[in-house]
């Protein structure tokens, strides 16, 4: 990862997000990057208030506001120094206000905690929006997650997106002095087929050969073009899966992995492990945050 200058950080008062800011705040002291924390009281919520109660618009806003600076201060209790100076409240559709927020702070980094207020939620919904619509990259940090990423899984798919994954894991790794493990998840050439294709060796010799063939291209893909980078070689593993978000996981969890990687557009279904019920599945059975990293065409 490129060195970080501006950091935002979603926190809805829960121990994930506490987690996901203790995290945004770990990176920002190696990178001297800027920590903007803002907290969004949905405009539902508003309107809610305002049927329920009937007060002036106003009065609503400010009373909330007040509550969520209050919030604030037991939120971040005991930090000290460690404290964010820049935190903001802001009532809005909350998609909408993180990604104004990215924009207007030119972040490279957004960190939010995988899971809301109730996990059933989970990355189905805001966070999982985020990290299809949000021009930067987002960090998605699992509970618990505050220290330093020891084992970094990356996909590749020999996308350009993944090659950009790669590099943002090898820098992690340079910071955390982790172990990174570059997995290409592969369908074997007859397993799309409900029959015996003619003309396809489906010999264990086969079989063989092609997994000796991905390894190649798995490892010059992998090459290091980035001297800042080039200290350490990944470890260069394939998984053989019908499906990539699966294969993902299984060895993500085998690894026991902290950090997975991944490019959000690549050449295979692997931008599906970050989106809709698939991301859901990653975050919950591999038990790890989750880093999507962009395409350099990536827009607001």
């Amino acid at each position: 990862m490129d060195r970080l200058q501006s950091i935002v950080v979603g926190v809805d008062f829960t121990a994930c997000s506490k987690d996901a800011m203790v995290q945004a705040l770990r990176l920002s002291a190696w990178n001297r990057a800027k920590v903007h924390v803002v907290h969004v009281i949905d405009t539902l919520v508003m309107v809610e208030l305002q049927e329920s109660l009937s007060p002036m618009v106003q009065e609503i806003e400010r009373g909330l506001v007040n509550d969520a600076t209050k919030a604030w201060d037991e939120f971040t209790q005991g930090m000290g120094e460690k404290k964010p100076a820049d935190f903001a409240v802001a009532i809005n559709n909350p998609m909408i206000e993180l990604m104004r927020r990215c924009r207007d702070r030119k972040a490279d980094l957004l960190v939010l905690g995988a899971h809301g207020i109730t996990h059933d939620r989970g990355v189905g919904t805001l966070a999982g929006q985020l990290v299809r619509r949000a021009a930067s990259r987002v960090l998605l940090v699992h509970p618990g997650q505050t220290g330093a990423f020891k084992q970094i899984v990356v996909g590749i798919d020999f996308s350009e997106t993944s090659r950009d994954a790669l590099r943002n894991a090898m820098r992690l790794a340079a910071q955390d002095n982790a172990h990174v493990h570059a997995v290409h998840v592969y369908r074997a050439p007859s397993s799309g087929f409900f029959f015996k294709p003619s003309g396809v060796d489906t010999s264990p010799e086969a079989q063989a050969r092609h997994r000796d063939s991905l390894r190649t291209k798995l490892e010059e893909f992998c090459r290091p073009d980035d001297p800042q980078v080039q200290w350490t070689s990944p470890r260069f593993e394939l998984v053989a899966n019908a499906s990539h978000g699966a294969g993902l996981v299984e060895y993500a969890k085998q690894s026991g992995a902290e950090l997975v990687v991944i490019g959000t557009r690549g050449k295979t279904n692997l931008r599906e492990v970050l989106l809709g019920s698939t991301a859901e599945r990653v975050l919950r059975q591999a038990g790890c945050s989750i880093l999507a990293v962009k395409p350099v065409d990536a827009a607001v």
